[in-house]
């Protein structure tokens, strides 16, 4: 069903449109529709049924007053159609919550994936304006208002249409002038509870907006926890947390006061038409205008509307929950994707282009809040096999050209080439299956050694063998051996139970489990010894022969092995060439160099 939901949501939402909430509901209620179509008739029986019990009791309460042999037989008879009938509606009641409920959760969960999946199409400028704390509040907290709309909400607007609709047509047939004097209150309710109404949809857009900053700034603030401690800043975030704690409660606490209020006013209602029917019914009782059993009929009618009328105030609620989610779903899901994204390369083509080199030509960026040039007119190539190093220092711009390479950030057309085709004509994901960034900040999920390897590989049939190959190439495999569950270890959140340079090791084997043309190692080593960083690097290039790598270092000897070695300095590259060559031809490599050989000195001294 959740494919079907894809294919539905593509046709309906082409990219250059947005979806509005009209075309939400009618695709998901038309996902829905055959378990709503059952519900719909089974909340139909229930209140067919609800109504029509009355009516049998009033037939049998008027027989008690004249006792024969043959109303004896009729009132048995009624007692048996209304215990019948109170069974059947028992069983229709839970079939019918069961197809109105389910249709909630099959949204929840078909919507959530459609997120996700719109979330990795998403380019890097929408991530850089919607905190990843936004994103996930919308995920988990809007998206239960939407869920409850579909599920619940549908139920309870059925409910309460079908009964208001039923109830007050057989209390009319008993008597319409009572039914006529039932509706004031009714009326009058109504009146006060649409002023609620529209107030309560201004504050749960308010309430929902003010969750999702929150949501944004705790994460920004776990993320930070360890600077929080050491720089005691823990008043200070405690004090910011505490002021967005009482803008949300200070905003639930007029959503507590609407409800309080305002909504209830449909239960006063109900109350004052109980009044109305007791004394106006006894005055029609005593007049002989209405039997007992008819008065009897009459006020279970009453009780009835009681139920729908209560829950008017919750629909209403839900309603705006629901709304306000949808609204917070179609930030993401009217965001455009770039047509070239949602494109993919012909078969033939993917071939042809696999063992060329990369190229980068004149490639000049810069960042929009930043006026100055990040990288300025660089220029080099990688061809099949090569290995390539980049130096520079601290602001020299590796990291920019590690994301310009793999696309990651948006490069000016005809800057950056795969064999003849420009990179930018291409989808991220066509380009990643030429590319894989190895980054120095490594991504671990909360799962074992052996599933965060294996996680993102397109291959399912990756054996055992291919996993000890790839632990030992990235000297992880003596770690791993002297943990007692070995790759079952579970590593923790983000990889907490290992250390920084078990981590970067492991993200390491993970991008080396599956072939590509390009390897991209930005800094990866930087939380391991110089030793152990040349022992990676040296199997490395011993596995990878037909493959090219581009290693991104601030280390020199991390890099006298590679074919050839760009210097950057703020930007711009100021020499190429081997290690010999650049000992000989650029003074600020040398000078590099012979510093980090004093503190390799000093520190094993």
């Amino acid at each position: 069903m959740w494919l079907e939901s894809q294919h539905l949501f593509i046709r309906i939402h082409p990219n250059k449109s947005l979806m509005t909430k009209t075309q939400f509901f009618l695709h998901y209620l038309k996902m829905n529709r055959k378990s709503y179509l059952l519900a719909v008739v089974f909340i139909f029986l229930v209140n067919w049924l609800q109504v029509e019990i009355p009516r049998y009791i009033q037939l049998a309460i008027d027989l008690i007053a004249d006792a024969t042999p043959s109303n004896d037989h009729n009132l048995n008879t009624y007692v048996a159609i209304v215990v019948g009938m109170s069974v059947a509606m028992v069983v229709v009641r839970i079939l019918s919550r069961v197809y109105a409920l389910n249709p909630g959760r099959i949204t929840e969960a078909s919507l959530k994936n459609t997120l996700l999946n719109k979330l990795n199409q998403l380019p890097h400028s929408f991530h850089d304006r919607f905190a990843s704390g936004r994103l996930i509040s919308i995920i988990n907290n809007d998206l239960a208002g939407i869920r409850l709309l579909f599920g619940v909400g549908f139920l309870q607007f059925f409910n309460a249409f079908l009964a208001l609709s039923l109830t007050p047509l057989w209390m009319w047939r008993i008597s319409p002038e009572l039914t006529l004097y039932s509706v004031i209150p009714i009326s009058i309710a109504f009146v006060i509870f649409r002023v609620g109404f529209k107030r309560m949809k201004v504050l749960h857009l308010e309430h929902m907006q003010r969750l999702q900053s929150l949501s944004a700034k705790l994460m920004s603030y776990l993320s930070g926890i360890d600077l929080i401690k050491s720089q005691q800043m823990s008043p200070w975030v405690l004090a910011e947390t505490e002021k967005l704690n009482q803008q949300l409660l200070q905003c639930r606490m007029k959503i507590t006061r609407i409800q309080v209020f305002f909504m209830p006013v449909l239960d006063y209602a109900n109350d004052a038409m109980k009044i109305l029917i007791l004394g106006l019914g006894g005055y029609m009782l005593m007049n002989q205008e209405l039997t007992l059993g008819e008065i009897t009929a009459f006020l279970t009618y009453s009780v009835l509307l009681a139920m729908p009328l209560m829950q008017l105030g919750r629909i209403a609620t839900i309603y705006q929950r629901g709304i306000v989610g949808i609204q917070s779903a179609q930030t993401i899901l009217n965001a455009q994707v770039p047509d070239k994204d949602q494109a993919s390369l012909p078969s033939e083509l993917v071939e042809s282009l696999q063992g060329q080199t990369f190229s980068v030509r004149n490639l000049s960026f810069r960042y929009q809040a930043e006026g100055r040039l990040i990288l300025d007119d660089v220029s080099f190539d990688i061809p099949p096999g090569r290995k390539v190093g980049v130096l520079g220092g601290i602001g020299a711009g590796k990291t920019t050209l590690v994301n310009c390479l793999n696309h990651h950030l948006e490069v000016p057309e005809g800057a950056i080439y795969l064999g003849d085709k420009d990179v930018t004509a291409f989808s991220r994901s066509d380009l990643r299956r030429y590319v894989k960034t190895i980054t120095q900040d490594p991504y671990l999920f909360s799962a074992t050694i052996e599933d965060n390897i294996r996680f993102g590989a397109s291959e399912s049939d990756i054996g055992r063998e291919q996993l000890d190959d790839v632990l030992a190439l990235s000297q992880l495999a003596s770690d791993v051996a002297r943990f007692e569950q070995g790759d079952q270890t579970l590593v923790g959140e983000k990889g907490i139970m290992l250390s920084g340079g078990q981590k970067q090791r492991l993200s390491i084997a993970r991008a080396l489990l599956e072939p590509a043309d390009l390897i991209i190692m930005d800094n990866v080593l930087s939380a391991v010894d110089y030793e152990t960083e040349r022992n990676i690097l040296q199997g490395l290039f011993s596995r990878l022969e037909n493959q090219s790598v581009l290693v991104v270092s601030h280390r020199v000897n991390a890099l006298e092995y590679m074919d050839e070695i760009i210097v950057l300095n703020e930007g711009r590259i100021i020499a190429k060439g081997n290690h010999a060559t650049l000992l000989k031809t650029c003074p600020y490599y040398v000078e590099t160099w012979q510093l980090q050989q004093n503190e390799t000195e000093a520190s094993a001294c």
